[in-house]
């Protein structure tokens, strides 16, 4: 899969897209089918959706972008904000020459899509958020448990947590490559994406998104459950909602083909 640097904001931003290579100051071209934009979840990076960019390349222009001080982005500190992600997105797609996408998110991008959607609508064409809420409710010890590993006061344990059971029973590589997605971001930048997920709350504004939206949950998911999916389709009107059978917060990963056949019917829409 073709990879990129690109100047964003002072920082060198790394994405990955499908379709021909271009010198390095030359932008790809994403005018195949539709253009889909792919953000990751907290501590993570853009290769997360490698299973969807594949699929999804066939007959659209998929990218993932790597945001500030995660994966192979330059930077030692994430962003403070869900906003500052939003309008760090909306600057990526100014330095490629992008003017409007679907927008899809994992967990933290899938609230940095809804924001792009209430405060750029204009560049926003449709939004697929994806285990994701409107507002988070992350555990007062988890939050406390990773600024322990930020500060260097504790390991950065090898867990489970998020996955679905079926996933823990029959398929363990698929947690294996996760552990190595997320060891590739620095753990005081995982923290502090926590605390801006923390921060941000859409709970009354989302009624106002007027994009088409489809929102996909993990059954299994214990820390965006389908109740959070469930709040945001009855609050943005005409909003699809599927629920994935033995997924968890790990969903496209876990169930890669369902959720690349999920996106590929609505992009035809």
């Amino acid at each position: 899969m073709p990879t990129k640097y690109v100047e964003v904001q002072g920082c060198a931003t790394y994405y990955y897209y499908v379709g021909r290579t271009t010198l390095p100051d030359v932008a790809p071209d994403f005018s195949r089918g539709r253009t889909l934009i792919l953000l990751h979840g907290a501590g993570s990076n853009g290769h997360t959706w490698h299973n969807q960019l594949a699929h999804l390349g066939r007959s659209h222009s998929p990218l993932a972008i790597d945001f500030p001080a995660h994966g192979r982005s330059s930077g030692v500190e994430g962003l403070k904000s869900i906003q500052d992600y939003s309008d760090f997105t909306v600057a990526f797609m100014d330095a490629v020459g992008i003017r409007s996408a679907v927008i899809g998110g994992r967990s933290m991008g899938g609230a940095i899509a809804m924001d792009m959607a209430l405060r750029y609508p204009a560049r926003v064409e449709a939004i697929v958020p994806v285990v994701t809420a409107a507002k988070f409710n992350i555990p007062a010890a988890r939050v406390e448990g990773l600024r322990a590993v930020a500060m260097g006061r504790a390991p950065q344990a090898f867990v489970t947590d998020g996955y679905s059971p079926a996933t823990i029973k029959d398929h363990f590589e698929i947690i294996r490559e996760g552990w190595m997605e997320q060891i590739q971001t620095d753990p005081r930048v995982r923290y502090t994406d926590i605390l801006a997920c923390n921060a941000c709350d859409l709970r009354e504004q989302i009624a106002r998104i007027d994009k088409p939206t489809l929102i996909l949950a993990g059954a299994d998911d214990p820390i965006t459950p389908p109740a959070d999916a469930e709040f945001i389709r009855s609050r943005i009107r005409g909003a699809q909602l599927r629920v994935v059978a033995n997924a968890g917060h790990h969903l496209p990963n876990e169930q890669a083909a369902e959720t690349s056949a999920a996106l590929e019917s609505f992009l035809a829409q």
